[in-house]
């Protein structure tokens, strides 16, 4: 019992006060010095905590530099505290941004928002991971061309041991086949070090271009994010302006709430105000929701199903490549040195031109017989990959923005009801028209209800009335049938008396 006393003397006070508080800050003309104060003091606790908020928006998240970050957010302070201040549409304006969130607005945004993460740092990701797959692949094809190129060595070593030995040879009638293979020696000499530098300087080139591909995608992402937050801003400010601009100029305009005060009127003026006497009417004054209103979550919570499982989708194709470029990369990077054996067999047989007339057969000059070895082999360690995972925060990010649209899904309801609540809490006068207006749309139906029940009881008691009559009147008219027959017997009866007569 002493508790409740003592919370029910802290909550008067508490409630007057901040009671006093929205007053100065809804008023559209300051009563008193205090309230102009209130005002000031509030309109720069707004705009100043709103500046902070964006100060760590631009330079954090959407990466600005703090020099212009600062010049960004002191100009936003200034104006938002100067305008909020003296104009008092833009105040109400500005205040019903904040409702607007959780309104179906507000949900597509938050939708958009889930989009854009995925655009922005999901999809780049995946792309960044077949960059890392991609590069791997062509460092390992480039490392085995670079080994065969060095194996290719072994080509001109064999030449040049072939022609050695054939010039060591003292046979005059050898000297034309000696020029030949010297000159197929110098024609068919492979130039290692130039291809190995044409490699070296086309592979350059290939990671430059990766490497400005990935540039140009990390700017692509960050603009997107700059534009999608301005547009986020703008589009939140248009429609609480627009929908200020509708609640002031038509009565009709979201005119289905029935509030305490809208019953406090109609109880002056004699009537009982339910929300069946309204169309798609809503009583505010609990918080119980419709099956009406129910009803119509169920589409956007389909929807959000839908965009979610489309993100775990991506989230899930995103991490199969992840662990490809993982558990890829020591498999491709594993490539087994290759052992290459030439086994040279070179032998020349001279005969001289007597030969052809004594028939000697031809003498070996050279016999050249030897085995070359040469390895084909990969050097990991030029190969690097740098798996990039995506960030957990981006994850949360994701799973807390689809648990806030399903949130609100069921709280667009109070969030409508807030906004309206905040517009007529601004402009009262208006809020008044707007239930005069109810009440005698209210009262007209309600008297064409009841001209429309009185008639059909009308019509009913005239017609239960006409049933009475017939029912009296029956019985009558049933004997009344009867004597015309009899009055047509007796004429006829008397007109065979006279005939018998004549």
């Amino acid at each position: 019992m002493f508790l409740k006393s003592n919370w029910h003397a802290f909550r008067v006070p508490v409630m007057n006060g901040l009671g006093f508080l929205w007053a100065s800050y809804s008023t559209p003309t300051p009563q008193s010095v205090k309230q102009v104060f209130t005002l000031l003091l509030l309109c720069l606790i707004i705009s100043m905590s709103t500046g902070a908020l964006l100060f760590h928006w631009l330079s954090g998240l959407l990466e600005y530099h703090p020099k212009t970050a600062g010049i960004a957010t002191g100009i936003y302070t200034v104006a938002i505290l100067i305008i909020s201040f003296l104009v008092h549409p833009f105040r109400c304006a500005f205040t019903l941004m904040f409702p607007t969130l959780g309104t179906q607005q507000g949900r597509k945004l938050v939708l958009s928002l889930c989009v854009m993460i995925v655009l922005v740092y999901v999809l780049p990701n995946i792309a960044t991971n077949i960059v890392e797959l991609t590069h791997l692949m062509k460092c390992t094809s480039e490392n085995v061309a670079h080994s065969v190129l060095n194996s290719s060595a072994l080509s001109n070593i064999i030449k040049s041991d072939l022609v050695s030995k054939v010039k060591n040879i003292q046979n005059l009638g050898l000297g034309d086949f000696v020029e030949q293979l010297s000159n197929f020696n110098h024609r068919t000499d492979i130039d290692v070090t130039g291809l190995r530098e044409n490699l070296k300087s086309l592979s350059r080139h290939v990671g430059q271009d990766f490497s400005k591909a990935i540039h140009q995608l990390e700017a692509l992402k960050l603009l997107s994010s700059r534009i999608l937050a301005a547009g986020l801003v703008i589009y939140l400010f248009m429609d609480s302006s627009i929908y200020l601009k509708s609640y002031l100029t038509s009565v009709r305009f979201d005119n289905v709430y029935i509030t305490g005060l809208l019953k406090k009127n109609a109880d002056k003026r004699g009537i009982q105000v339910e929300a069946n006497d309204v169309k798609n009417g809503v009583n505010v004054t609990s918080f119980r929701m419709s099956k009406r209103e129910l009803l119509k979550c169920l589409l956007p919570v389909l929807m959000i199903t839908l965009y979610l499982l489309m993100t775990i989708v991506l989230l899930v194709f995103d991490h199969i490549v992840h662990y490809a470029v993982v558990a890829g990369g020591p498999w491709l990077l594993d490539i087994p040195p290759t052992d290459i054996s030439m086994d040279i067999h070179f032998k020349v047989y001279f005969k001289h031109n007597t030969c052809e007339i004594f028939g000697c057969k031809p003498s070996e000059v050279v016999n050249f017989v030897k085995m070359y070895n040469a390895t084909i082999s990969s050097d990991v360690t030029q190969c690097k990959t740098t798996p990039n995972k995506l960030k957990e925060d981006v994850i949360f990010a994701l799973l807390l923005l689809y648990f806030l649209s399903y949130c609100l899904t069921f709280l667009e309801v109070y969030a409508r009801r807030l906004r309206r609540k905040v517009a007529s809490s601004f402009f009262q006068v208006q809020e008044e028209k707007r239930i005069t207006f109810l009440i005698d749309q209210i009262m007209n139906k309600k008297k064409r209800r009841q001209a429309k029940q009185a008639e059909l009881e009308s019509t009913e008691s005239i017609k239960q009335g006409n049933d009475k009559r017939l029912f009296m009147i029956l019985p009558l008219s049933r004997l009344y049938a009867c004597f015309p027959a009899r009055k047509d017997n007796a004429v006829k009866h008397t007109d065979e008396i006279k005939q018998s007569d004549h």
